[in-house]
């Protein structure tokens, strides 16, 4: 770990230089403090063109694919936070994969409260901030060594890289692991401008909210298309062989689309209600 945050010193001062600077984080994520955190690695990238955060399988299905030249493995997102915005920019491109592909354009200014409280991490000293964001309260753990003013998420905008960031009740976790160098720019075209050939539909989040809660109120349609031209289908790994069999099982359905997703930003999440 000091290796790797010691490079992170060199990166500050040639990053406009390099083709990618890649940021790994751990992410720990739960609903409320009763539940386990699920787990997830998430890629910060950054490069003199973009800044892209999503979920770090992502790229590792990508890589695998194409040096086995075989067809794309498809991966969706665990976390609902996959992000692009320009270098030094609030404005975020937000995609979000549920049955479609949607992308929805935020403009996330953070007002943030710098703190004298410092703590060290792995040999370096981090400043805390604050700020309120997403019906959540946030604290920022971040480097004035390293000079990128970029963060996990859509958290951006302190005077150095934000290096940890948790709300008041935990529930979102991220600590910054590790970090490399990319000679050329990552090509995300398949997973993140697209999702495996499926175009980015322009929507706001209210309507997403909306398409979701109409899933949720007839949620066997999600299925239902390949039943009627004779496809089987699977439910927690039992064969399904018609409408009927699925609306037997509308409230497992209901309950796997809410528990799909924990939302970072809890006054933007779905109401999941039944009419």
């Amino acid at each position: 770990m000091k290796k790797i945050l010691f490079l992170l010193a060199l990166y500050a001062g040639s990053f406009y230089q390099s083709q990618t600077n890649r940021f790994i984080y751990e992410l720990q994520y739960r609903k409320d403090i009763s539940d386990e955190y699920r787990k997830n690695l998430m890629n910060l990238d950054i490069s003199p063109k973009s800044v892209k955060f999503y979920d770090k399988t992502f790229a590792d299905y990508d890589s695998i694919n194409k040096s086995a030249n075989r067809p794309v493995s498809r991966y969706s997102t665990k976390t609902d936070q996959v992000i692009e915005r320009a270098p030094n920019s609030f404005n975020n491109k937000w995609y979000r994969d549920f049955h479609d592909y949607f992308v929805v354009n935020t403009h996330d200014e953070m007002k943030w409260t710098l703190l004298q409280e410092t703590q060290e991490y792995n040999g370096y000293k981090l400043q805390k901030a604050t700020t309120d964001f997403g019906g959540r309260t946030w604290n920022a753990w971040f480097s004035n060594d390293v000079n990128i003013k970029e963060g996990p998420y859509k958290f951006r905008g302190l005077p150095g890289l934000i290096f940890i960031l948790e709300d008041t009740d935990k529930n979102f976790i991220y600590k910054l692991v590790s970090n490399k160098k990319l000679n050329t720019e990552v090509e995300t075209k398949d997973f993140i401008e697209t999702h495996y050939g499926k175009s980015a539909i322009p929507i706001s989040n209210e309507k997403f909210n909306k398409y979701v809660q109409d899933f949720y109120e007839n949620p066997a349609r999600i299925f239902s298309e390949s039943l009627k031209n004779g496809q089987k289908t699977t439910f927690k790994n039992e064969s399904v062989e018609s409408v009927e069999e699925l609306n037997k099982k509308k409230e497992m359905l209901q309950n796997g689309i809410k528990s799909r997703y924990i939302y970072i930003e809890k006054d933007k999440e779905p109401s999941f209600k039944t009419k």
